[in-house]
């Protein structure tokens, strides 16, 4: 009966054992697949291009964009190190990126066209009368650190992502300041559940348009600072997703001199279209 015992009780160990070794191999298993980097797939410009022609080819709906050259007229922007006005940088771009954009299905409509100026609400509004399907606030980034860089995309929050993203919102909001009036319309008033439940999805819709843009900056080695979230007032239609993008540092000297090359402006706007098609592919 004893000999039973002790039989029975060491195969019990060694099942124990075995079982034990098996677990632990699988963890290892996860734990290396876990921690397997990415491979990130670049894009050459050939394949860029290949890119942008098959997902427009897949646009089947009408779409009306609306492109926000952010600031103009008495109100600068930033100002470069070599004294390049942000105003000048961000209209620039918008009519490149809508020359980009515009086919028969997408209409690409912009809040201003020439060296005006504009109340942040005005150009909300601007998008909401065209019931556009996304607004995108363009603008250029400034520091007192000069060797501040990179390209950010901000969505709405009602808290901001980190102190200079809190900063950078406070700063461009006081846009509607410039001329010795306060802003000229208060933000929407929220009261109705409903309508918060609109706005939740809206913001939902803008994060993941930001997302998707950062994921594809990545693959053209353009240095980013990521998807950062703020209280931009030009970001805050109910219906609309809005994003506000950050083109890079125009008070860094090398930055400055990027932004205001042609080329490297339509490299970025053929990446932030390109992911453009992506959202509307993917809402499809």
């Amino acid at each position: 009966m004893m000999y039973k015992f002790l039989l029975i009780k060491f195969f019990l160990t060694v099942i124990l054992i075995l079982s034990s070794c098996s677990y632990n191999e699988i963890e290892v298993r996860k734990k290396n697949h876990a921690y397997k980097p990415n491979k990130l797939t670049l894009y050459t410009i050939k394949k860029l291009d290949a890119e942008f022609r098959k997902e427009k080819a897949k646009i089947n709906k009408k779409y009306i964009i609306v492109i926000d050259p952010g600031h103009g007229g008495k109100d600068p922007g930033a100002i470069g190190v070599n004294g390049t006005f942000e105003k000048n940088i961000n209209l620039l771009f918008a009519k490149i990126i809508r020359s980009v954009l515009s086919s028969s299905n997408i209409k690409v409509k912009l809040t201003r066209t020439d060296d005006r100026y504009l109340y942040l609400r005005e150009r909300i509004n601007f998008a909401e009368k065209l019931k556009a399907d996304l607004f995108i606030s363009i603008h250029a980034d400034a520091s007192k650190n000069r060797k501040a860089s990179g390209f950010s995309i901000f969505s709405l929050s009602d808290k901001a992502s980190d102190k200079e993203a809190n900063e950078l919102a406070q700063r461009e909001n006081k846009s509607d300041f410039i001329g010795g009036l306060k802003i000229r319309h208060s933000d929407p008033l929220i009261k109705d559940n409903l309508i918060k439940i609109f706005q939740r999805q809206t913001m939902n819709e803008s994060s993941k348009i930001a997302n998707i843009v950062i994921r594809n900056i990545k693959k053209v080695s353009i240095k980013n600072r990521g998807h950062r979230n703020a209280g931009f007032v030009v970001l805050k239609s109910l219906t609309i997703p809005s994003v506000l993008v950050e083109l890079g540092f125009i008070t860094n000297k090398k930055e400055e001199k990027l932004l205001n090359n042609k080329r490297y402006l339509s490299k970025i706007s053929k990446i932030i279209s390109l992911s453009i098609l992506h959202y509307f592919n993917q809402v499809d």
